[in-house]
């Protein structure tokens, strides 16, 4: 007998179809509830031991995030930022001064005598500049990492450890609360977010995909699907859940295998906690993350240039600190995921669905907007060098690309002019 809503076999004896439908007759009697989802997956022993790795998982981001959230990292970056034009001011002047003297020195020389000088004059006022702004811009920093803890030290060397050891503990304890509690919340974020659960046919068409995923990855459980009726082609792991993009299913026709292999490489993050990693990041950074979310929302909110450079000129280190610090280095260890989440689709035998899927988007999935976002920000790799990655050994890939678009693209010709 054949279920009626996914046309696979059901089982004889109890009438259950893989796709969690009662079957008598060829018609359905009763959904089946779905199982009660894990709240970690099943290759741990338990929660905290989940937890504890995802906390680990990253820990060049963690301890980032750590340093310029507790440890004063803004306040020295603007110190710095002083410091450079302090100190690019004074060298220039002190070198265009003894640029100076050793023009007036040059003018003895006979017929490049006034050449000379006027290059001596010039080049000793950059010279000081850069160095000026480099020895201003270090000694800066410097002076806001070191100077509050140096004026504790003064006083009591056991009241600055104290302090160093009480904000350790705090930022671990607040982060650990954020990652728990957006654990706990997740599926009611999502919905809030606009994602659904999957419908009864959309549960057709993936449940045999993701039992098939699991048993070939190994996983006796697996997260609960959401749906999101977004039409850009994408997918994304949660900590307890996996959410698809309708855009996804509609770019590849509702195929199996492109699908199995997104599946496979979402699950391997949902597996390996890099998701918590993220989480607990985040909440390491809690209250500069905070700070930077309500600056990004003013500056959205309010576009009036003036409103604009005042809130730069006055937030500019929290967001260095933000853009250019923790960001590059949580992208960094988000990359490293992505490449070891494409090795799990390929253990699980799906290398053919991962090159369709890589080789139809030329452009990676974090939507990256200018050179360095795409080179030192982005949270996924390069997909060409995610097609290299896993590449079968002995095997020919050339380009172009069988499973990219074909090329080239058809090109509508037209004229700007308007005819008679």
């Amino acid at each position: 007998m054949l279920c009626s809503g996914c046309g696979n076999p059901v089982d004889a004896a109890s009438g259950q179809c893989v796709c969690g439908q009662v079957m008598a007759a060829d018609r359905v009697i009763l959904p089946v509830p779905q199982p009660r989802q894990p709240l970690h997956p099943p290759s741990f022993p338990n929660f905290a031991a989940w937890l504890y790795t995802g906390m680990l998982r990253d820990r060049k981001g963690a301890l980032t995030a750590l340093l310029c959230s507790w440890f004063n990292v803004p306040i020295a970056i603007g110190f710095g930022g002083l410091g450079v034009i302090a100190g690019a001011v004074t060298g220039y002047l002190g070198g265009a001064i003894q640029g100076s003297d050793l023009a007036n020195s040059a003018d003895a020389v006979p017929v490049l005598g006034t050449a000379l000088g006027s290059a001596l004059l010039q080049s000793g006022g950059i010279v000081g500049l850069l160095f000026g702004a480099l020895a201003g811009g270090l000694g800066g920093l410097l002076l806001g990492v070191l100077l509050p803890w140096a004026a504790m030290l003064s006083n009591d060397l056991g009241t600055a450890v104290g302090i160093f050891l009480g904000q350790v503990i705090v930022a671990v304890v607040v982060a650990t609360l954020y990652t728990v509690v957006h654990i706990w919340a997740e599926g009611l974020l999502y919905r809030i977010g606009g994602r659904r659960q999957p419908s009864r046919r959309e549960m057709a068409l993936l449940q045999p995909i993701l039992a098939d995923c699991a048993q070939r990855l190994q996983l006796p459980g697996l997260p609960a699907v959401l749906i999101d009726d977004d039409r850009s082609p994408n997918a994304f792991a949660g900590t307890r859940h996996i959410i698809i993009n309708q855009g996804l299913l509609d770019e590849f026709d509702y195929q199996t295998e492109p699908i199995a292999a997104v599946l496979c490489h979402e699950l391997t993050h949902w597996r390996n906690a890099d998701t918590v990693s993220a989480l607990f990041i985040r909440g390491l950074a809690l209250p500069i993350y905070l700070a930077y979310s309500v600056v990004s929302f003013l500056l959205e909110r309010f576009r009036h240039p003036v409103i604009g450079f005042a809130l730069t000129l006055t937030c500019w280190p929290l967001l260095v600190t933000i853009r250019y610090v923790i960001m590059p280095m949580q992208a960094a260890g988000s990359r490293v995921a992505e490449y070891q989440a494409d090795q799990g689709a390929v253990y699980a035998g799906h290398l053919t669905g991962l090159r369709q899927v890589l080789s139809r988007f030329r452009r990676t999935f974090d939507g990256s907007r200018n050179g360095w976002e795409n080179s030192v920000c982005a949270t996924h790799p390069p997909n060409e060098l995610r097609l290299e990655r896993v590449e079968a050994p002995g095997v020919t890939y050339p380009l172009p690309d069988p499973d990219a678009p074909a090329r080239p693209l058809p090109v509508a010709m037209a004229s700007s002019l308007v005819r008679d």
